[in-house]
């Protein structure tokens, strides 16, 4: 049950780390665009772990006093399928991707594709200013948790009579 919550603290952390990344990649070279791309992708799998791992750490009654609304508010289905579309970009480009309509994100403002970053909005689905700082915020309250180590066995001393 630690490991649970370790592992939840740790991507949590990762999740807070990577907005800064994002931040130092957004204002740099070309080269740095491709990189920044890449911090996308990294950012959208570090997003779907904090979702799984909530999940999985809450399966043990671990955390129950940590608020998690505020990462509750985004949509579990759209960092799902930003994670899995950025994951096949190439099978979704040629057509084999698994949810072709779910592609392509279209508001009054604008259309965006899995692989696009238009200002902070991650393939039109995830805001990494708004995610990343939300991860933030929830740092101090997974920190203040107890770790739960497991009772430890009490074992007889040996008898050297």
């Amino acid at each position: 049950m630690s490991t649970a919550r370790e592992r939840l603290v740790d991507v949590v952390r990762a999740e807070a780390a990577r907005q800064e990344a994002l931040h130092a990649f957004q204002t740099r070279s070309h080269q740095a665009v491709l990189a920044f791309h890449s911090e996308c992708h990294f950012f959208a799998i570090a997003a779907h772990k904090l979702l799984e791992f909530r999940e999985w750490v809450l399966t043990f009654g671990l955390c129950a006093s940590v608020d998690f609304s505020e990462v509750d508010r985004f949509s579990e289905q759209d960092i799902r399928d930003l994670r899995d579309m950025r994951e096949h970009v190439v099978d979704c480009f040629t057509g084999k991707g698994w949810v072709p309509d779910r592609w392509a994100v279209e508001t009054p403002d604008f259309r965006a594709d899995a692989p696009s970053v238009v200002e902070t909005v991650i393939g039109g689905r995830l805001d990494w200013i708004a995610f990343g700082a939300a991860a933030e915020r929830l740092l101090p309250q997974l920190l203040a948790e107890p770790v739960p180590y497991p009772p430890r066995r009490q074992r007889p001393l040996p008898d050297f009579r």
